[in-house]
């Protein structure tokens, strides 16, 4: 009767901890910042990933500092992309790092590129609109891996309209460009002017 009730208690214990993702090694969500939905996403392409021959990963793990996010042990890991979330004081940290036989698929530009496409969400203390960002960055490595692997891509991937958004990214780079330009041709004037006033 006792080992009856201590089955039942685990098997219960078990189920919801399937439930709400807790038991998944792919989710380490400590600073309780992912949505059902995020979680629902993380396990059903992890879950995709686990039929296939490679079963690469993507872990997605939530700390509460924002600094020294580098996941222990990287180096042991193989066909793997974690997305770490660092959180403290309302500051926001997001950042993606990849196993060795990954690295050629996630290069600093590809990782930079998906980042900075929802910088606006990833740094908002809005959960909802937080864990929109999230979903986005998670679906960029999916298609990253699925295209590394050439799998086919299916309704978790970025759509081509999306994957524009990866190759023309919100940048800084042409507002500066032009404010040189500016600040550039100003002094060019100003020397000339100079010049000929003092002739």
């Amino acid at each position: 009767m006792l080992n009856t009730k201590i089955a039942l208690f685990a098997a219960l214990v078990g189920i919801f901890l399937t439930l709400t993702g807790f038991a998944s090694p792919n989710i380490k969500d400590n600073s309780n910042l992912l949505e059902r939905e995020t979680s629902k996403l993380i396990l059903a392409k992890n879950d995709r990933y686990f039929q296939t021959s490679e079963q690469p990963r993507i872990i997605v793990k939530t700390v509460n500092q924002v600094d020294h996010l580098t996941p222990a042990k990287l180096n042991k890991y193989k066909r793997t992309v974690f997305i770490v979330v660092g959180t403290k004081n309302k500051k926001r940290n997001v950042q993606i790092y990849s196993s060795k036989d990954l690295h050629s698929a996630f290069s600093a530009d590809v990782r930079t590129n998906i980042i900075r496409s929802q910088s606006d969400k990833l740094r908002s203390n809005n959960k909802k609109k937080f864990n929109e960002g999230l979903r986005f960055v998670f679906r960029a490595c999916a298609t990253t891996i699925d295209q590394r692997y050439q799998y086919s891509l299916d309704k978790y991937d970025l759509s081509s309209d999306e994957r524009a958004q990866l190759s023309h990214p919100h940048r800084l780079a042409l507002p500066i460009a032009l404010a040189l330009a500016l600040v550039i041709s100003g002094l060019v004037y100003f020397f000339k002017n100079n010049l000929n006033i003092k002739r």
